[in-house]
C-alpha cells in the first residue's frame, strides 16, 4: 500500500513538471516576440532578457531531463530509432541556441559533412546537444565547435569551446556516472542530472553488444571543454 501511495505521488509530480515545462515554454515564446520588438527600439535592457531567456530554458531543459529520467525509471522510455541527417540535427540545435549566443558575440562554428547519415533518437539527441550548448553560453568566452563525424563503428558528435573548462570535480563525476556510481552530488554545486541525462540517452543507443557513451574533457581544437557523444 505503500508503495503505491509513493508511485501515486510520483505521477502526480510527473503530471506536474509537464504542466511547468508547457508554461515555461510559453513564457520563453512570450520574451522571445518582447526580446524582437525590444531590438525594433534599441532598448537598454534588452541583455537582461537574454539572461533571462537562458535562465527559463536552462529551467525548461531540467525539466524535460526529469521527465525522461522519470519515464526510464517506469520502464516508459520509448526510443524511436530512424534514420536521420546529422547535419540537420546539429543545424536544429544551433538555431535554438543561436539567439542566446550571438547575444553574447559568441561565434558558432559547425563542421559536419551533409552526407552523414545514423540511425538515432533524434529528439532525445537533439536534448543532450541543446542542453551542452546552454551551459557553453555560461562558460565560453567567445567561440563554440560543434562537429560530427565517423569514428571505427561509431558516430561522434562533438561541442568543444575555449572557456575553462570542466572543473575537476565536473570530470569526476562524469567518470562516476558511466561507472554506474550514484550521480546526485549536493557537494560539488552540481547535481549531475545533465550528466546523468546525456549517459542514459547514450546508453538507449545499442548496436549489437555496443553501446553509446559519452566524454567529458578539458584541451582539444579551442582548449577549453569538450564533450563527446558517440553512438554505435
Amino acid at each position: 500500500m505503500e508503495s503505491r501511495d509513493e508511485l501515486t505521488f510520483s505521477d502526480v509530480l510527473a503530471s506536474t513538471m509537464h504542466d511547468t515545462k508547457n508554461s515555461l515554454g510559453m513564457l520563453y515564446n512570450t520574451l522571445e516576440g518582447m526580446i524582437g520588438r525590444c531590438q525594433e527600439k534599441r532598448c537598454d535592457v534588452q541583455q537582461e532578457f537574454y539572461m533571462l531567456q537562458y535562465e527559463i530554458k536552462r529551467l525548461n531543459n531540467i525539466l524535460i531531463r526529469l521527465l525522461t529520467l522519470y519515464k526510464a525509471k517506469k520502464n516508459r522510455l520509448l526510443i524511436n530509432l530512424d534514420l536521420h541527417c546529422v547535419s540537420d540535427c546539429l543545424e536544429e540545435a544551433i538555431i535554438q541556441n543561436a539567439p542566446l549566443l550571438n547575444s553574447r558575440n559568441i561565434e558558432i562554428d559547425l563542421n559536419c559533412p551533409g552526407d552523414l547519415f545514423w540511425v538515432f533518437d533524434y529528439n532525445l539527441v537533439l536534448g543532450v546537444i541543446d542542453n551542452i550548448m546552454n551551459n557553453t553560453y555560461r562558460y565560453t568566452r567567445d567561440k563554440v565547435s560543434i562537429s560530427a563525424f565517423k569514428e571505427e563503428t561509431f558516430l561522434v558528435i562533438r561541442i568543444e569551446d575555449n572557456g575553462p573548462g570542466y572543473p575537476p570535480q565536473m570530470l569526476r563525476q562524469a567518470n562516476s556516472i558511466l561507472q554506474n556510481e550514484n550521480p546526485v552530488s549536493f557537494d560539488t554545486g552540481s547535481t549531475g542530472l545533465g550528466l546523468y541525462f546525456s549517459c542514459l540517452v547514450a546508453k538507449s543507443h545499442k548496436k549489437g553488444e555496443k553501446k553509446g557513451y559519452f566524454l567529458t574533457e578539458n584541451g582539444g581544437s579551442l582548449g577549453g571543454g569538450r564533450f563527446s557523444l558517440y553512438i554505435p
